[in-house]
């Protein structure tokens, strides 16, 4: 089952590689910006959303 889940960052850098990611595996998601920090909504299911966490702790790592 396909729940929506939320996720945050100030880093244009992770922003563009999340949303090409998730274009990139057809994973449907709306992306906001407040100010200066972006807000993703992510349609995922659970196997699609350990990919996805998977794929941000490899980006957060590189990015320190």
């Amino acid at each position: 089952m396909k729940k929506y889940y939320n996720f945050d960052t100030r880093f244009i850098s992770l922003r563009d590689a999340l949303r090409e990611y998730l274009h990139g595996h057809n994973i449907k998601y709306e992306l906001s910006g407040n100010y200066s920090y972006y807000h993703f909504e992510i349609l995922a299911d659970a196997v699609e959303l350990e990919k996805i966490n998977a794929f941000l702790d490899m980006q957060c790592i590189t990015e320190v």
